[in-house]
């Protein structure tokens, strides 16, 4: 996937803005707070539909302005689209191809950025529900099949929900056996989803480190896995029915499971320093690339914002080089000049100009 150019009007600190891209490295530096991070911005909610700064869309128009827009050519599998996106305090609008586009599920099965910022990081290491939504988000990609089960398990937890909140349990079995199906379709397709996740995630650490000790991803569902059956889940689901009406809601099910990373055996938010939380998910967002180029033949959009920052100069170094083999179109935000020996095109930006 290419993003040929973009056009930017009141999003941010971007009165207009309006330029064409490499296919291969884009490099865009500046000073603090001229508008370097807020470009990327626009790009990634170009492919995604979304902010990694922010949920509210108000935050993204410029001071005092009603509306913000962003228009682009992009090339998927060699097919050329034309989008324009307009952002209002109330939603966003997609045209695709100079027709309404309402269906975000399909849009962003369409169009995909995967994103690196200080932003992801703390998400990630804090905020269980947004590693969720991100590895749903992958496997929904990867697997149609994936999001039809969790839009049906999202159904039933809403009605299992609405019906704890109102203390009435006559109804819980029935839903509890409809739960039971539901969380072991997608238990087993998150386990399948880490074990592919782990044939690379080691491999790709040491390559972009030079370091030896193990990286791996842990899947833990809040099921108990060891025996994977409707009997056994149904069983773990009825005896939770008390801490269930306590808190007012399924204390149980794959909307509570949680991933993590561990180095050698060692957890990451209980090890991981700030730079190798930074160069684990760095890798771990890699091993997603990798496993979306080789199996399925997609490039993502790339998308790395204060990449350097917490990362020690060898590190920086051998991650350069290994950016320099991929084929993805690549966004790099820097406060430095890059190096005239890199690939593709530089941008430099000031008060939400390129200059």
């Amino acid at each position: 996937m290419i993003i040929r150019n973009i056009e930017v009007s009141q999003f941010r600190n971007y009165s207009k803005c309006s330029t064409d891209f490499s296919a291969e490295l884009n490099w865009i530096y500046g000073s603090n707070g001229q508008g370097k991070t807020n470009l990327v911005e626009a790009v990634n909610y170009l492919c995604n539909l979304e902010s990694f700064r922010t949920k509210k869309t108000a935050q993204l128009l410029q001071e005092n302005k009603a509306e913000a827009v962003i228009q682009a050519q992009l090339v998927r599998q060699r097919v050329q689209h034309q989008v324009s996106i307009k952002v209002t305090k109330r939603g966003r609008q997609v045209v695709l191809d100079y027709t309404p586009s309402h269906r975000v599920s399909e849009y962003i099965l369409s169009f995909m950025a995967l994103s690196f910022t200080p932003e992801d990081v703390n998400l990630f290491r804090n905020v269980p529900q947004e590693r969720r939504k991100f590895f749903n988000r992958i496997m929904t990609f990867v697997d149609p099949l994936h999001f039809k089960n969790i839009q049906e398990y999202t159904k039933i937890i809403a009605q299992k929900n609405s019906l704890l909140r109102k203390g009435i349990t006559e109804q819980i079995p029935l839903w509890n056996e409809l739960l039971a199906r539901s969380s072991i379709k997608i238990m087993q397709q998150r386990c399948h989803f880490v074990e592919l996740m782990n044939v690379h995630l080691h491999d790709l650490f040491m390559e972009l480190t030079g370091r030896s000790e193990k990286l791996v991803l842990i899947y833990k569902p809040s099921l108990n896995l060891t025996n994977m059956d409707d009997k056994n889940c149904l069983h773990q689901l009825e005896k939770s029915l008390p801490r269930d009406l306590q808190y007012g809601f399924a204390v149980l099910g794959p909307h509570r499971d949680e991933y993590y990373l561990l180095i050698d055996g060692k957890k990451d938010k209980d090890y991981f320093s700030q730079g190798e939380f930074r160069i684990t998910n760095l890798s771990l967002k890699m091993t997603i690339n990798r496993l979306l180029c080789d199996r399925y033949k997609f490039y993502p959009v790339l998308i790395f914002d204060d990449l350097f920052s917490e990362l020690d100069e060898e590190v920086i170094k051998q991650v350069l080089q290994f950016f320099v083999k991929l084929k993805n179109q690549i966004f790099i935000t820097s406060t430095s000049e890059p190096s005239s020996s890199l690939p593709g095109k530089f941008f430099h930006i000031e008060e939400g100009q390129l200059v």
